[in-house]
């Protein structure tokens, strides 16, 4: 019965969020660091380190929503019924409330580490979200597909083990009959 679901499996869901927030970071930090050097101007030296502190705090803003908002609007979206949104597309209520979240934590960041004029800190706290905005809806839509075709794979599995499974010999007779 331990064929259907592997122990790599249950690893992998049992932490996705984690596994997520680690790789959407790792992402942000490409992104950030490239957005910073363009648009400021800033050194290769101080993009890098802006790119390095306004990912990890944005990654604790990221592990944040999946970990506790989400729960929330899906249990709210699943006890109301009449909503705009269902719980199969919380994706993007997260997406978009991330994303204004972290025009606040980009400009902050930027102004503050890179001394750049509060107009560019601006432009970069727009430009960069945007980006990781749609970097988050994306590792988000992806993983759900991935964890989808996990589920119903296991399922099939499941079900084709339940129907050449074999009983004993020993078993009640009311029991399933025995085929051999």
């Amino acid at each position: 019965m331990n064929d259907y679901l592997k122990y790599d499996d249950i690893k992998i869901f049992k932490y996705e969020n984690l596994y997520l927030s680690i790789v959407y970071t790792i992402g942000h930090i490409l992104i950030a660091m490239t957005c910073v050097r363009i648009i400021t101007g800033a050194s290769f030296d101080v993009a890098a380190i802006d790119a390095f502190i306004e990912p990890i705090i944005n990654g604790f803003w990221f592990y944040f929503l999946l970990v506790y908002l989400k729960k929330i609007f899906v249990l709210k979206f699943t006890n109301t019924s009449k909503s705009f949104l269902s719980a199969s597309q919380i994706g993007i209520l997260l997406a978009t409330i991330y994303t204004v979240g972290h025009i606040f934590i980009a400009m902050t960041c930027n102004r503050v580490l890179t001394g750049a004029p509060l107009n560019l800190a601006a432009i970069d706290a727009l430009v960069e979200p945007l980006i990781n905005g749609f970097w988050f809806f994306i590792l988000f839509n992806i993983f759900n597909k991935f964890k989808t075709n996990k589920i119903s794979n296991s399922v099939g599995k499941i079900q084709n083990f339940s129907q050449t499974s074999k009983v004993s010999k020993l078993a009640p007779i009311n029991n399933k009959k025995h085929t051999e």
